[in-house]
């Protein structure tokens, strides 16, 4: 599996937020009444990728996904795809947290836009911010809609085990 196994497992610790070893309901984010609003829409984004999960990825039909399940379901339904061919529960969420990063919404994430999301999340390590870069395919210091997709197929195919993470790291951590 490579690289993009190794991302999907530590995708799959961080949603199993019950430590049960299934990614099920339990681990579904619950949020104050009082919640920002940033964090009801962080919260959507999780919520949507646990049911997208499950619906996809429960062979067995027992409500819950385990990591061999999650596994053959990228596997199934993610590699030698395009990014075009994402499943529409893995497109809600890249464009959930674009929505994220866009703080002005004018559908672009600059460089600042994107640290401020990163520091939001209280992700530290300092590759992260160095991602930006990489997120931006064509270099004019702009991410789109289409570059966080691309980045996502990346992140669910890629072999490579350098590849940017953090940003999809950072929606799902609670």
């Amino acid at each position: 599996m490579g690289g993009y196994g190794t991302r999907v497992l530590r995708l799959f610790d961080l949603i199993d937020t019950s430590r049960n070893g299934y990614i099920d309901r339990d681990d579904l984010p619950r949020t104050a009444d009082d919640a920002a609003g940033a964090e009801v829409q962080r919260a959507r984004i999780v919520q949507a990728l646990i049911t997208g999960v499950i619906k996809a990825g429960d062979a067995n039909m027992d409500t819950r996904v385990t990591k061999d399940e999650m596994s053959s379901c990228v596997e199934r339904t993610m590699v030698g795809k395009s990014a075009s061919d994402l499943p529409g529960y893995i497109r809600e969420v890249t464009a959930g947290v674009f929505a994220l990063m866009d703080a002005d919404g004018n559908g672009k994430v600059g460089k600042s836009e994107f640290e401020k999301y990163l520091k939001a999340r209280n992700v530290t390590d300092p590759s992260a911010a160095g991602e930006f870069a990489r997120l931006d395919r064509d270099g004019d210091g702009s991410l789109t809609l289409e570059d966080l997709g691309h980045a996502t197929h990346g992140f669910f195919t890629a072999p490579e085990y350098d590849v940017p993470e953090h940003w999809l790291f950072a929606a799902v951590s609670g």
